[in-house]
């Protein structure tokens, strides 16, 4: 058809991150966007201070994608002013990708004091970018993640991800339906023993279920122990989402002290929309 390519990741597009503030309960992040004619590159605009509820470096890139899209439709006659384009991305969202609770929504969770992240992550790739952004956002807080993945995932490469990023105070890992399903559910044990060959693999100690140190500390009192035990990372398997949220939180809390504390549900959007579904009963 002849059509031209344009590159996003063109020389002529400058772009920056100038911070991350709150609005309303929840995070955005305050960013730059400066396009200029370069070479074959014939699209300008300039937006400062767009304000993106969408958070992380990869969403960024993900906006700019959209605004040349935009401008490309205006360079063949279409109405679509630097107004439009602004309110267009500053109103975007996505439930489940990124997505903050506002602290309403996490107390009807029954999670008094959360700040609960969100995010249907369930590769590699995507588990790293997710972590970019909490450190981008949040540096330096600490994480209790809730993970429920599908049985076709690459549960070893996303265990060893956020192994490897570090800022982990618990995990737990738990089950979700599938697609209406247990089918494609992956057991609970068996992602507590993927994470566990992640956490070998990486010389990473935890305590975990299956030691007896862990039955002779935690008994039936796991989150009384876990709050005094100082070793590490603990790891959990656990079928219930509503005890591994309960628990991971109360955990976090503790843990925490006057840092910030976020607890990540990730590992599919099966199990962000069933705490989703949730805020709906």
């Amino acid at each position: 058809m002849g059509s031209p390519i344009i590159s996003a990741s063109n020389p002529g597009i400058r772009t920056v991150i100038k911070g991350v503030s709150m609005f309303k309960g929840r995070p955005y992040q305050s960013c730059d966007i400066m396009m200029k004619p370069y070479e074959d590159f014939q699209l300008f605009i300039e937006l400062a201070g767009v304000n993106l509820c969408m958070l992380g470096s990869h969403q960024l890139q993900n906006a700019i994608t959209a605004v040349c899209t935009a401008l490309c439709l205006r360079n063949q006659g279409w109405t679509i002013s630097d107004g439009s384009i602004r309110v267009g991305l500053e109103k975007t969202c996505l439930p489940g990708r990124g997505q903050f609770l506002t602290s309403k929504e996490s107390e009807k969770l029954g999670l008094q004091g959360a700040s609960v992240l969100l995010d249907g992550a369930h590769t590699k790739e995507s588990a790293k970018a997710l972590l970019q952004m909490i450190k981008m956002a949040f540096p330096g807080a600490r994480l209790a993640l809730v993970v429920a993945m599908a049985s076709d995932k690459d549960h070893f490469g996303f265990a060893k991800e956020f192994l490897s990023g570090g800022q982990l105070e618990a995990v737990f890992l738990t089950e979700a339906n599938i697609a209406g399903g247990k089918s494609r559910t992956t057991a609970a044990p068996f992602l507590r023993d993927c994470w566990l060959q992640a956490s070998k693999e990486l010389g990473i100690d935890l305590l975990h279920d299956r030691t007896a140190e862990y039955g002779e500390l935690f008994k039936d009192k796991l989150v009384s122990s876990a709050m005094e035990f100082r070793g590490g990372l603990v790891l959990v398997a656990e079928n219930s989402l509503a005890v591994s949220l309960d628990v991971a939180n109360q955990i976090l809390q503790e843990r925490s002290a006057n840092r910030t504390g976020i607890l990540v549900v990730t590992g599919s959007l099966h199990i962000v929309s069933s705490v989703l579904g949730s805020l709906n009963t």
